[in-house]
C-alpha cells in the first residue's frame, strides 16, 4: 500500500518527492548488502570491514540512486570525502543513529563535528530549545558557523533533511526521514514527525561490480601454458654434400630457422 507524502516533503522536493523517498530506501538497502558482502569476503572476526563499507555506502549509494533525478545536484562539503545530494530544496544527510532497533525520536547526531555545525545552518531554528548551542563544538557565545566548500554554494532557502537509520552487520533495521533542530547534548528536536522509509527486499546494482573471482577461460586458445607446452619446433634434415665430405668440413648440426615460431607474449594473448 502506497504511503501518502507529507506536506513538508512535497514543499521541499517538489515533483521529485516520491522518487526521492523511494531512492533513499533503495540506497540504504544497497548499502547494507554491499557492506555485508565486503565483510563476508574478508572473513574477519571483527566487523571493521562492515563498518567502513557501510559508512562509505550510506553516502555513495544515495548519490547513485538520486543523481539522475531532474534538478539533483551533488554537494561536496569542505574536507569531506563524499558528496551529499541536493534535490529541490532538500539537502539529504544520512547517518547511523543506532545498531539496535530503538526510538528514533530520541536519536542523537553521532558527533559534534564542524561538518555537523555547517549542515545545521540549514536546519530549523531551535527557538524552543533552551541553550541549544551552549555546548562544546558550536563556538563561543553562539557564534554562527559559516558553511565552507560546496555547502557555501547551497541556496539559503535549502532545508536539511535528516535520514537516521539503524543497522548492524546482521540486518538493516529501520530508517526514517524528517527535519529537526539540534539541541543540547547532540539530541535532535524534531520539527516534523520522523517518518519511516520503506526498505525494499531486493538489491539493485548500477554498472559492473566485482562480486566474485571470475572463472578463468576454458578455451584452449586462451589458457596459459607451461614452458614446454607450446608447439614443437620444425626440424629440417638434410644430407651433406659430397664436396663437404671430401674436404672434411664439420657437419652443421642445427639449421638457422627462417622465422620465429614462438614469442614471449604468446602466453598473454
Amino acid at each position: 500500500m502506497s504511503v501518502p507524502l507529507s506536506l513538508w516533503a512535497t514543499e521541499v522536493f517538489g515533483k521529485q518527492a516520491s522518487a526521492v523517498r523511494v531512492g533513499i530506501g533503495q540506497a540504504l538497502r544497497n548499502m547494507q548488502a554491499n557492506a555485508q558482502a565486503a565483510q563476508e569476503q574478508t572473513d574477519s572476526r571483527t566487523n571493521h570491514t562492515y563498518g567502513s563499507a557501510r559508512w562509505q555506502g550510506q553516502f555513495e549509494r544515495v548519490w547513485e540512486e538520486l543523481k539522475d533525478l531532474p534538478g539533483a545536484v551533488p554537494v561536496k562539503p569542505f574536507g569531506f570525502p563524499f558528496e551529499l545530494m541536493l534535490v529541490g530544496r532538500g539537502l539529504i544527510y544520512p547517518f547511523l543513529y543506532s545498531k539496535t532497533k530503538s526510538d528514533v525520536r530520541t536519536a542523537r547526531i553521532p558527533r559534534e563535528s564542524r561538518l555537523v555545525q555547517e549542515l545545521f545552518t540549514f536546519a530549523p531554528e531551535p527557538a524552543h530549545v533552551q541553550d541549544a548551542f551552549d555546548f562544546d563544538g558550536f563556538g563561543e557565545a553562539g557564534q554562527v558557523v559559516e558553511p565552507r566548500g560546496g555547502l557555501a554554494t547551497v541556496p539559503p532557502e535549502t532545508r536539511l533533511i535528516l535520514v537516521p537509520f539503524a543497522c548492524n552487520a546482521s540486518e538493516l533495521l529501520d530508517a526514517h526521514w524528517g527535519m529537526a533542530a539540534l539541541g543540547a547534548d547532540r539530541r535532535l528536536v524534531w520539527e516534523t514527525v520522523p517518518e519511516p522509509l520503506t526498505l525494499p527486499d531486493t538489491v539493485t546494482f548500477h554498472g559492473q561490480r566485482l562480486r566474485s573471482i571470475p572463472k578463468q577461460p576454458a578455451s584452449p586458445e586462451l589458457e596459459l601454458t607451461s614452458f614446454d607446452g607450446g608447439a614443437e619446433p620444425t626440424l629440417t634434415l638434410s644430407s651433406r654434400a659430397n664436396v663437404d665430405q671430401q674436404r672434411d668440413v664439420p657437419p652443421l648440426t642445427e639449421a638457422e630457422p627462417a622465422d620465429d615460431q614462438t614469442s614471449e607474449d604468446d602466453a598473454n594473448h
